[in-house]
């Protein structure tokens, strides 16, 4: 079984409710539940510490799961809630195969379902060699860790850790360098028994870079993106 969970937490401090503010019309929770269903998801939870934030994620078909407030903290970890919240989903029978969770970040809302139903498949269709998959975008070469240099109390030293003297000068031996992107997290349920979510072998899976909202900035970009594709509908 396969199911989208997407954590919604209250108490944003750069945007104020953020995950329930009005994008385009509609509050940001509901593009990241749009795009779960559109990937052929058939449940799609919303864990939350508030109950509004849950109403709303009602009013657009996911489910709701309320989350004790002791685990909405600032310094609360994603897998502490995982840890605790996982296990309370109901399921209709007993599992003969992984149960699966696709975990996505209310924050993201241009992320395309044909990139959930991507990953979805890549995963399914690999399980038997990998824990877990993430959504990943190259660094660019010019910022690859073996070229990053980093002041640290014992002198300057690569960010990889070697002594500036063993800088990495070709390219074409720079260790391969990814960051997290799309807020996409695909893994066996399985895996939370072991101290985290990915388990003991991860695929990497590169996309596009896709809108994080985390600022003020990322958000007036996110609203100007919706208006210009709102004004090319029309043309």
């Amino acid at each position: 079984m396969i199911i989208g969970f997407i954590p919604a937490r209250s108490g944003s401090k750069s945007i104020p409710d953020k995950n329930i503010k009005l994008l385009g019309g509609k509050p940001l929770l509901a593009y990241t539940i749009e795009s779960a269903f559109k990937a052929g998801l058939s449940r799609v939870i919303v864990n939350s510490d508030s109950e509004e934030y849950l109403k709303i994620a009602r009013e657009y078909g996911a489910e709701a799961m309320l989350r004790p407030k002791e685990l909405a903290q600032d310094n609360t970890s994603m897998y502490e809630v995982l840890k605790n919240e996982i296990p309370k989903i109901e399921l209709e029978s007993q599992l003969t195969d992984p149960l699966i969770i696709v975990l996505l970040s209310p924050t993201v809302p241009f992320r395309k379902s044909v990139f959930i139903k991507t990953a979805t498949s890549f995963f399914i269709n690999n399980l038997n060699e990998y824990d877990s998959l993430m959504a990943v975008q190259k660094v660019p070469d010019e910022y690859n860790p073996a070229q990053v240099i980093i002041n640290t109390p014992s002198g300057l030293r690569m960010a990889d850790g070697r002594h500036i003297s063993n800088r990495i000068a070709r390219r074409q031996e720079y260790p391969g360098a990814y960051v997290t992107s799309q807020g996409l997290y695909i893994f066996k349920t399985s895996n939370l028994e072991k101290g985290s979510f990915y388990g003991d072998k991860t695929m990497l899976l590169e996309c596009d870079k896709s809108l994080d909202l985390n600022t003020l900035e990322d958000w007036n970009k996110a609203e100007e993106y919706v208006t210009n594709r709102s004004n090319n509908k029309n043309i």
